[in-house]
Parts: structure tokens; sequence; C-alpha cells
């Protein structure tokens, strides 16, 4: 029997913008493994992109024993809330980070639900093809959507991974991702 390792949850301030970038560019290092995304390996979140996560959403930060392990940055888009990045840091990838980062914004969704009346509804962007992407997602209860389903900032936001991002390689495409409240 595997020990389960519990995480505690706080959420993120500007102080902590050293930590956010750390632990995204230790998380997207994993990309350096894929000759056509290595690229990635190098990218972060801006500071002003961290304060416009923190200004305009939440950004949850996984702590073991005060040891910041790995965050979630959701933001309200369209009708859903939309995970912005989620990363952990590679020493902990595989023993729940990632699942207790989504258990805390799919929490935060049904709070909003229960406030607007509206389903708890969370989206994101992801790689079809990385099994730590799509993959991993649909385990989870995500399914992929035509973004248009979703709405014209999930259009635009898929439109800028693909343009200006260039985000789209040989054998690797994005997709936009749904989970919802049964």
């Amino acid at each position: 029997m595997a020990l389960k390792i519990e995480y505690t949850l706080r959420e993120a301030t500007e102080d902590d913008k050293k930590t956010l970038t750390i632990i995204e560019l230790d998380a997207v290092a994993l990309f350096k493994t894929i000759p056509e995304l290595a690229d990635l390996g190098e990218s972060h979140a801006s500071p002003d992109q961290l304060s416009t996560w923190l200004s305009n959403g939440r950004i949850y930060i996984a702590e073991d024993n005060g040891k910041a392990v790995g965050f979630v940055a959701a933001v309200t888009m369209d009708t859903t809330l939309y995970i912005a990045e989620i990363s952990t840091i590679r020493e902990y990838q595989g023993k729940g980070v990632g699942l207790t980062l989504i258990a805390a914004v799919l929490d935060w969704a049904r709070e909003l639900s229960a406030a607007t009346g509206r389903k708890p509804r969370v989206s994101l962007t992801t790689y079809r093809e990385i099994t730590w992407n799509a993959p991993y997602y649909r385990k989870r209860g995500f399914r992929e959507v035509e973004a248009e389903t979703l709405g014209p900032k999930h259009v635009e936001k898929m439109n800028h991974d693909q343009g200006e991002r260039n985000l789209v390689r040989p054998g690797y495409t994005r997709c936009c991702m749904l989970w919802e409240e049964q």
C-alpha cells in the first residue's frame, strides 16, 4: 500500500511570485525531453502575468511540510473557471499534488455555482498527445470540447496559443477541455 501524502493549500500573494516562477521552471523542464517542444522547457509566466492571475482569480500553492511543491492559477473566463497554469516540481510529480490542486479549483467552481446558480465548470487548454496533459485530465473527468462552445475568450486563447505563442508543432496539437459537475 502506497503512503498517501497530504498537502497544505494556501492562496498565493504578490510576495510568492519568485516561488511560483521557481516551481514553474522546474515543472516545464520536462518539456526538454520532447525535441519538438524543448524550447517550452525555458518558458514561464511573467511577473505581470502572475499579478494578473492574482488580481483576477486565485493561485493556490501546495506545500509539503512548508515546502512549496506546486501551484495552480485559475481565473474566470466566459462561463467557466479557467486553469491558466498548473505546475508541480518534478520531485513531486505523480504524488498527488496535481490532484490536490485540481480539487481546489473544482471546489472553487462549486462555491461560485452556489452563488450564481450556474453549473460548476472548469476549463483548460493543453496538448492532446502528451501523457501528462490531455490524457491526464481526461482521467480526472475533463473532456475535449471545441473552444467555440465555451465562449469568445476561449476562442481567443486557442488562437493566441496557435498563433502568437506558436504552441502547435509537428505531432503536437492543442485542445480545449472542460469539466462539468454531473
